[in-house]
């Protein structure tokens, strides 16, 4: 030919450079390359030529229909595309726009039902705070500072008759009360600098009324209560780490004089666990100082502080008697059990007293000594409150009475425990100079106004406190005739502490706290505030409000998710013109050697032990299809990574056939590995070009 080369006369296609010609070896079929050569080259035309038709005959024939099943792919991604732009169009412009439309309906349905909500929880409010009875109990504590204290003991009661008011350290009922009389307060509640917290009231021109209401459907469903880190949390913690020495006595098994108001500061074995013991090393009770005199003042004159104080003095020193304490933690002659059952062997031998008998005395001064840390922990948490608003300086006697009108309210203290503290605040103990003596007078404070007293008011002629407080507190007065042990001086030295058989409630002045029952004389005064309830209409309302917003997000995420698939095909996703769509997500196995190899489109390429089910080393994840001059060639990246080589990889070159399938696998070089594989997909125009098809 003119470039040089030498043409087979039977065989057109086959050319051969000069330095195959007359070189001993018969290239043509017929010998011709050989006429000079001693080469002896029969003349085999018929049979090559034969094969040489057949496989181009079965070539014509896999283009033929590989061409028809990459249109047929490329046909169905149209359609894909198709249908998901229509269905795109549908959900962005008909079913988001409808389901706007009505979520905006619903929720101004719903505002309408919030502000009747706020209307209805207003008109109760004032219906309550409007009451002359209820100011008038307030009338012999109109100061502020003893509204402060009265507010702040209503917190320490609450907060030791059930741990359900006490929700982070904080007083559930003063922060119900703050939301009831418009008292909102900011984010800097505890700012860690001492600060005291900042409010502001609520203004129903200028402010979300919807908001407001929210705050108080997660009141009336009690969900304000709800918290992670509550105080019962942290007491759960601590009781986990207590070693049981004693079976937990069942409560039913008890006599009367045993008092269970709450077990959640206790740990398994029933001894007390001070739940401040890590906040302040070297103070007693684990209280920590508040250098705002405000608040330092409402926490000192607290009206009934010394009788808890004393309990406490003689409820630790009895603990630490019977050996449950830490502090015998580190001698080596007896164990914790024993040493708790020599204690219980010498004291019925001592005292004839039934063990049993002792392990719930034990129980019942552990847990009147967790319930009165868990009252001061709310105590302390409402006087920063109270000492914000009574530093305010503007309206403060009115706020603070609306206030602890509410808060009394939602104490849910009886009128008994609320008499007490009005007069003990009254009528409080002889002050004592710092470092003197407790008198009986202050671990006793009812004996101050025991029988009671009633004082007139000279300018309006009236009697107060008003005759519902002054019948509870003689009540109170016949209830506490039966105190023990009742002054620190009392009975024997601390060195010879005999631990009781029971304990009665009144032991050493402790009287717990009791909840208002409905029969209670103040629950009359709150019927209004009781009745308030979320009315069907409302809970039907935000439920549809509810529902058509999660139905909303919802289509918005379908349509977030079918622009993304759109978008990611505009960018090849699935090869030229959409080849690939027809072989998504398909997977693709080969065995060689000791191996089996698989490759998923769009997932991942593995190779794992024949006859393994599953698992197998990541050859790599999918990572895009490649076009060089007509060739596909399909790549995975990122694979797991050899021991002291490359991260694997895997790559499938992609030649014309009728199906899909691999036909070989190989690894020329550390951990790369290459497939061949023939498909429909690359029976295009090009491979008919460049095999003259």
């Amino acid at each position: 030919s003119d470039d040089g080369v030498f043409i087979c006369p039977q065989q057109p296609t086959l050319h051969l450079p000069p330095s195959r010609i007359n070189d001993g070896i018969c290239d043509c079929c017929d010998g011709s390359d050989e006429s000079y050569s001693n080469a002896s080259c029969p003349d085999v035309c018929d049979i090559v030529l034969a094969e040489e038709r057949e496989a181009r005959r079965k070539l014509q024939e896999d283009y033929a229909l590989g061409s028809e099943g990459r249109q047929a792919s490329i046909r169905q991604y149209q359609q894909w595309r198709e249908e998901l732009q229509a269905k795109i169009k549908m959900i962005s412009g008909r079913d988001i726009v409808n389901l706007e439309r009505r979520v905006e309906d619903a929720k101004q349905a719903l505002t309408k039902k919030r502000f009747g909500l706020w209307e209805e929880w207003a008109l109760a409010v004032d219906e309550v705070l409007s009451q002359s009875t209820l100011k008038e109990i307030l009338q012999s504590i109109m100061d502020v500072n003893k509204l402060g204290m009265f507010i702040v003991s209503l917190c320490q009661l609450s907060g030791e008759a059930s741990a359900d008011q006490v929700v982070d350290g904080r007083c559930l009922p003063l922060d119900r009360a703050s939301l009831d009389t418009g008292i909102l307060w900011n984010d800097d509640d505890d700012d860690g600098n001492g600060n005291l917290p900042s409010f502001h009231i609520f203004d129903a021109e200028s402010e979300s009324i919807a908001n407001y209401a929210d705050k108080l459907v997660l009141r009336l469903e009690g969900k304000d209560s709800q918290s992670d880190s509550t105080t019962r949390g942290r007491a759960a913690k601590k009781s986990n780490s207590v070693k049981r020495s004693h079976p937990e006595p069942d409560v039913d098994d008890f006599d009367d004089e045993y008092d269970y108001h709450d077990d959640d500061y206790i740990g398994d074995s029933g001894d007390y666990i001070n739940e401040h013991d890590d906040i302040q090393d070297g103070d007693d009770d684990g209280k920590k100082e508040d250098d705002n005199d405000t608040v330092k003042v409402l926490l000192e004159k607290l009206p009934l502080l010394a009788v808890r104080d004393v309990f406490k003095e003689h409820g630790r020193a009895l603990l630490a008697s019977s050996g449950i304490t830490d502090d015998n933690a580190d001698k080596d002659t007896e164990t914790e059990e024993e040493e708790e059952d020599s204690a219980s062997e010498d004291e019925v031998s001592d005292n004839n007293v039934d063990p049993m008998a002792l392990s719930m005395a034990r129980s019942t001064i552990s847990k009147r000594l967790g319930n009165i840390d868990r009252g001061e922990t709310s105590s302390r948490s409402a006087a920063r409150f109270v000492a914000a608003v009574i530093e305010k300086g503007s309206l403060v006697m009115e706020e603070l009475q609306s206030l602890a009108l509410m808060t009394m309210y939602h104490s849910k203290l009886s009128s008994e425990d609320i008499a007490e503290i009005i007069y003990t605040l009254t009528f409080p103990p002889d002050q004592q100079e710092d470092g003197s003596e407790q008198t009986c007078s202050d671990v006793r404070p009812w004996s101050k106004w025991c029988p009671t007293v009633t004082m007139i008011d000279q300018d309006g002629g009236k009697s107060y406190p008003p005759s519902i407080i002054a019948a509870a507190a003689e009540r109170r007065c016949s209830q506490r005739g039966d105190a023990v042990g009742v002054c620190s001086g009392e009975g024997k030295e601390e060195t010879d502490v005999e631990f009781p058989s029971s304990v009665p409630d009144g032991y050493y002045a402790y009287y717990a706290p009791k909840v208002r029952t409905t029969a209670d004389d103040l629950s009359s005064f709150f019927t209004a505030m009781d009745s308030m309830r979320i009315s069907g209409d409302f809970s039907i309302a935000k439920e549809v409000a509810e529902d058509l917003d999660t139905k909303l997000e919802s289509k918005r995420q379908e349509l977030t998710k079918l622009e993304k698939e759109l978008d990611s095909s505009d960018v090849s996703k699935y090869g030229v013109d959409g080849e690939l769509f027809i072989m998504r997500d398909s997977c693709h196995k080969i065995e060689s050697g000791k191996y089996e190899y698989e490759v998923c489109i769009f997932g991942k390429a593995t190779q794992r032990d024949i006859g393994q089910k599953g698992g197998g080393t990541n050859l790599g994840s999918w990572d895009k299809v490649m076009m060089e001059n007509g060739h596909r060639t399909l790549k995975w990246d990122k694979g797991t990574k050899c021991w002291n080589g490359p991260v694997r990889s895997a790559e499938v070159i992609v030649t014309c056939g009728r199906a899909t399938k691999i036909l070989s696998a190989d690894e020329p070089e550390t951990c790369r590995y290459v497939f061949t594989m023939e498909s429909p997909i690359a029976c295009d125009e090009q491979f008919k070009v460049n095999n003259s098809l």
